[in-house]
């Protein structure tokens, strides 16, 4: 039996309408589920024991560059099949894929792969009739026999695209999405979480119900919850600001909406005690119990020795400790004007927003849920922390992986994040003065909230000491605010 090199072709652009989703990214650079599609071309074919190796053509121009990684690539090119894929096409069965590499193993003739007229892969029968065709290859026009597979998603379509994108909701473990091209079903075995989500939408104001999504058709078995949703063919925001997708000035337009939102809240005067007391559980007192449950995981000395060896912090104890007394400064420095609780989202951070440019349309969903109506209301900064911890505070390129910790040569850790979030920090401002709200304030309780979740990412270790990292960050920043 023959081995087989795969050669994933990354040099084909998206078209416009992709690009308003992905950017300057190739579709192998796109991000799906934390993971570049090209990773995951990776990563499946890697399961395949008779694939020596997955080589990258990233611009038509070096293809000499491919030829030559070709000829070193095994010690039989005549014995060796080669895949050649576009990588405009997406793993829509695995199970078909893998059937395809393994067919790659006996060919001895060309055969074209995919379904009706698409060309998704080509199968060639040996490394020599590559090279040879390596042109007309790149340019699309190798022809041949067909096999039909349903392996692969045309994504240079929009609407596959969409589908393919949206499909990817990052749902907690306890959670399970299944639906159509029409609806989404939200299950999970966690029944009052469920029944409050879709309890929410009920029991909002009438002219906050056109910013959420409209769940219907709840249903209890004894074991678990559902209630469906229409499905929007529309991406999160998070999705395209990861891929640099979204300009300064979209964001501007996202905010003037985001604020509308914000300013229509429904509001309910409360007294001074009981609006502190809000806050202080929110931003202190969740933060003080988030950190006894992670001090109760064995990662916690690992992370606690780092912050000793390469920070100018003590422990992880001596961040609270900064944390508790910038509180008290920030609340001192900025008192509220008025004492109110509002209808508020609950987690309006930029993964919970559906928006679509073209169609001026904005969607919330995944609202913090509510059994009744005392349960809506929250401290009107909660929804501006969520928003800051997308926009100034860079959390979406956490979780697509998109940030590094390095060790300089004076032994310090430092924390790098792939995006210049200045840009989009300064319009933040911007709208954040214009409403009346303080910034010192927000980011403050933005560094709360990337405190409060370190238990709840143990998943990936290093994303949590990311978040450890980001938040001295944003607690230097907030001291500099105070003194300016």
């Amino acid at each position: 039996m023959k081995k087989v090199i795969v050669v994933y072709d990354d040099s084909f652009m998206p078209n416009k309408e992709i690009r308003t989703i992905t950017g300057d990214k190739t579709y192998g650079e796109t991000i799906f589920k934390r993971i570049t599609l090209r990773d995951r071309m990776r990563d499946e074919i890697a399961k395949n024991r008779a694939v020596l190796e997955m080589l990258s053509l990233t611009d038509a121009k070096k293809i000499d560059k491919l030829i030559l990684d070709l000829t070193s690539g095994t010690n039989s090119p005549e014995q060796t099949s080669v895949v050649y894929l576009y990588s405009n096409y997406g793993l829509a069965d695995t199970g078909e894929f893998q059937n395809l590499l393994t067919k790659a193993c006996y060919v001895n003739e060309v055969f074209v792969a995919g379904s009706g007229e698409q060309t998704a892969a080509v199968l060639l029968p040996d490394v020599n009739s590559c090279i040879e065709n390596l042109h007309l290859l790149s340019e699309r026009k190798m022809t041949g026999d067909r096999i039909e597979t349903e392996a692969f998603l045309d994504l240079s379509v929009l609407g596959n695209f969409l589908t393919f994108i949206t499909s990817g909701f990052d749902a907690r473990f306890f959670n399970a999405l299944a639906g159509d091209e029409y609806t989404v079903t939200k299950k999970s075995t966690k029944i009052e979480k469920i029944k409050s989500e879709y309890n929410f939408y009920y029991l909002l104001p009438e002219n906050m119900k056109m910013w959420f999504v409209m769940p219907y058709d709840y249903k209890e078995d004894g074991q678990s919850a559902s209630y469906t949703m229409e499905r929007f063919h529309m991406t999160d925001i998070a999705i395209r600001f990861v891929h640099g997708a979204v300009s300064p000035e979209e964001l501007s337009e996202i905010l003037d909406k985001l604020f509308y939102f914000v300013q229509l809240r429904k509001s309910k005067a409360v007294d001074a005690d009981k609006a502190r007391k809000v806050a202080d559980e929110l931003y202190m007192g969740k933060l003080l119990q988030r950190m006894e449950d992670l001090k109760k995981l064995p990662e916690y000395a690992q992370f606690d020795s780092l912050i000793s060896m390469g920070t100018a912090y003590k422990n992880i104890d001596a961040i609270v400790e900064h944390y508790k007394s910038l509180y008290s400064k920030v609340t001192k420095a900025y008192p509220e004007k008025e004492n109110c609780l509002v209808v508020g989202h609950g987690d309006l951070c930029f993964s919970n927003i559906l928006y679509s440019r073209e169609a001026n349309l904005l969607k919330l969903i995944d609202p913090k849920g509510a059994l009744e109506e005392a349960d809506l209301y929250t401290d009107p900064y909660y929804d501006l922390a969520k928003l800051s911890h997308s926009i100034c505070g860079c959390y979406d390129f956490f979780n697509s992986g998109l940030y590094q910790i390095t060790m300089d040569r004076d032994m310090n850790i430092k924390l790098s994040i792939d995006t210049d979030p200045e840009p989009y920090m300064d319009i933040f401002k911007k709208y954040l003065q214009e409403k009346g709200f303080s910034y010192t304030k927000v980011r403050l309780y933005e560094a709360s909230l990337f405190l409060s979740m370190l238990p709840y990412h143990m998943d990936q270790p290093g994303k949590v000491f990311g978040f450890l990292l980001n938040a001295i960050r944003i607690l230097e920043e907030v001291e500099t605010c105070l003194k300016n």
